[in-house]
């Protein structure tokens, strides 16, 4: 399936917008340059879902107001967790156009999407990722996997929130993919626009995931005065910071 981009908000100052509006003319082309490494990391995710399913992060045991029940001892599996391939590939496209100096994800989780980050880091040479997971069992294997693709990145086992200043450079691209309630994502969002640039992507992911964080979403896209909004399928949100 093809990815479906929908602008939400485009105004004179957005500096993005011609990134999302060129993809859908430019995604054969780019993709058919670039395959060999596509291929190499869904590689990499089909090895690592052979390991079955893994633990949870045990803090998941004491969220409120989760969208999703979680039971003692949950496991998932990368195929489980992981964002779609058609997204993930979008997100190599957004390094490759923007060249940042620093992409900023929580949670790395598996591996997954941080594998598509560093595809498009080393494919500009400049540029790092800084990647948090807090989950024991899993930070080792998303390393290992970071490090099939390239070597700009700094992965740090822990939160994002306590860890933060960890981040040498104002973030150019951020993905918020840790917990999914409202007031989680709002409150990690505010720490991300202290660390960002202007100009600035944010990317929400599980945008319906629940109830929850459809309000969540729908109140960042329409409340926020964000020079644009886009979002990606139903899955993603992408806003640009002032």
């Amino acid at each position: 399936m093809s990815l479906v981009i929908r602008t939400l908000r485009d105004t004179r100052e957005c500096t993005n917008s011609g990134i999302f509006t060129a993809y859908g003319t430019q995604k054969a082309a780019f993709e058919a340059e670039i395959n060999p490494v596509f291929e190499k990391i869904e590689t990499v995710i089909s090895q690592t879902n052979a390991l079955g399913r893994l633990p949870l992060w045990e803090g998941y045991q004491d969220l409120k107001n989760y969208g999703r029940k979680i039971g003692k001892n949950a496991k998932r599996s990368i195929f489980q967790v992981r964002t779609g391939e058609e997204i993930c590939r979008f997100y190599t496209w957004l390094v490759v156009k923007m060249r940042p100096k620093s992409v900023v994800e929580f949670g790395a989780a598996l591996g997954a999407s941080g594998m598509y980050w560093l595809a498009g880091l080393t494919i500009c040479d400049s540029g790092m990722l800084h990647s948090f997971e807090p989950n024991s069992a899993w930070c080792p294997i998303a390393r290992r996997n970071f490090a099939a693709i390239g070597e700009r990145f700094v992965l740090t086992e822990g939160t994002f929130e306590a860890n933060s200043s960890l981040i040498e450079s104002e973030a150019d691209i951020t993905l918020i993919d840790a917990i999914h309630t409202r007031q989680f994502v709002l409150d990690q969002f505010e720490i991300v626009k202290s660390v960002s640039r202007p100009g600035a992507l944010v990317i929400f992911d599980d945008i319906n995931f629940s109830p929850d964080m459809k309000d969540c979403w729908q109140e960042i896209a329409n409340v926020g005065d964000f020079p644009g909004v886009w979002q990606l399928g139903n899955r993603v949100g992408i806003v640009e910071l002032s």
